[in-house]
């Protein structure tokens, strides 16, 4: 049994859905960052990050940080494909794809989202948020070319790519003009969006139902 430490509509949606396309087992700890649970010691003794998701394996210690779970999760499970093994022709692009979405999509989020964490002057709070979401617009341009399969990111069909690209997008207030005018990332959500286990993933976040 693994262990999921979540907070709604937080990065916890790409390895819970990892564990739902996987038919794994998992039980759910809710870590409500809205009272800073994530800053408590209990937490803090676990993932001293103090950032979630997290997952605690059914043996060994407590893993952090969305990219490394999903990887982690695909490798344990290499037959699924989630996760390309070492050797194949496409672990390069899907390691490149994933610590660019972790690095530069993932940070740029919460700039956009909590610009107060990146200043100490109030009165810039607005330029801070402006600046992340051009970055953001230009974030997603990139992504729309790096996508080289139909629907999915790879050719090879869908992987952990997929999931953390959509779970991204969940974020945007306005999805349905951000995949417009991104035609191959649109496919590629409303791929994702149709899997049953990425559904269930979805209701549990309260996310929207709809592709556009």
């Amino acid at each position: 049994m693994y262990t999921l430490y979540w907070e709604q509509g937080s990065g916890a949606i790409g390895p819970q859905a990892m564990l739902e396309e996987l038919g794994i087992d998992y039980e759910k700890v809710h870590v409500d960052m809205g009272v800073a649970a994530h800053r408590s010691a209990d937490y803090r003794s676990k993932v001293p990050t103090m950032r979630v998701p997290a997952l605690g394996l059914q043996e060994g210690p407590i893993v952090g940080e969305t990219a490394a779970i999903m990887t982690l999760l695909g490798e344990q499970h290499p037959d699924a494909g989630l996760v390309p093994r070492e050797g194949d022709a496409d672990r390069g692009p899907f390691m490149y794809w994933l610590m660019a979405m972790a690095t530069g999509g993932y940070p740029t989020f919460s700039r956009a989202c909590h610009p107060e964490q990146f200043t100490t002057d109030d009165a810039a709070n607005d330029a801070v948020q402006q600046r992340a979401e051009a970055h953001l617009n230009e974030f997603f341009d990139i992504l729309e070319s790096g996508i080289e399969g139909n629907p999915f990111f790879l050719k090879r069909g869908l992987t952990a790519l997929d999931f953390y690209a959509a779970m991204l997008t969940e974020w945007v207030a306005d999805r349905a003009s951000l995949l417009e005018s991104r035609p191959k990332l649109a496919a590629l959500c409303e791929a994702v969006d149709g899997r049953p286990a990425y559904g269930r993933v979805k209701r549990d976040h309260c996310l929207r139902q709809e592709t556009g």
